[in-house]
């Protein structure tokens, strides 16, 4: 049976960016972008995760 293991790719500079446009982006639209910010986050940490085999 092969073995996998999840690997992230994601680095600081990724959320500290996503972070500081979510925050703006939230106080831009007086709090409605707030609820979205979860999922766009998420969905970066899931776009930045690998499967690799382990050998």
């Amino acid at each position: 049976m092969k073995k996998y293991k999840l690997v992230n790719t994601l680095n600081f500079g990724d959320v500290l960016v996503q972070t500081v446009l979510w925050i703006l982006l939230t106080l831009v639209t007086f709090g409605i972008a707030l609820p979205f910010f979860g999922y766009f986050f998420l969905k970066l940490i899931i776009n930045k995760t690998e499967i690799q085999e382990v050998s």
